[in-house]
């Protein structure tokens, strides 16, 4: 009885470090023909997002806030191109993802709830005129 606790503990600890990556995506770039520019910095932030109707940081069939992530994640670019005076983000790195806490959640919920964080990084531009 010891042992089969112990490797539940075990195994609940292993559970909590990890975490699931659902999507990458690197190296963004949305126009055609970027002019000259001088990088003025880097920049890495998360957004944490509540989904509902679905699986946190997955596909979601039903869910009615399918979108609700694609605002927060300019919004915050935006953030980090104001703060450094920039005109443009390139290089970005978006990785959506969910924790074991979230999954929990998720699975305490009955899939009502569906948190999920989304790492952001790039470097920040300024165009040379």
């Amino acid at each position: 009885m010891k042992r089969i606790g112990l490797l539940i503990v075990a195994a609940l600890a292993v559970a909590f470090a990890a975490s699931c990556t659902t999507f990458k995506l690197e190296g963004a770039q949305v126009t055609r023909e970027i002019p000259a520019y001088n990088t003025v910095g880097t920049f890495s932030t998360s957004v944490h997002v509540s989904e509902f109707l679905g699986a946190p940081g997955g596909a979601n069939l039903l869910n009615v806030t399918a979108t609700a992530m694609d605002t927060a994640i300019y919004d915050a670019i935006q953030r980090e191109i104001q703060k450094y005076s920039g005109d443009a983000a390139v290089n970005i790195t978006i990785e959506y993802k969910a924790s074991v806490i979230d999954y929990l959640l998720n699975a305490v919920t009955f899939s009502l709830y569906a948190p999920a964080t989304a790492e952001i990084s790039g470097t920040i531009v300024k165009y040379t005129k």
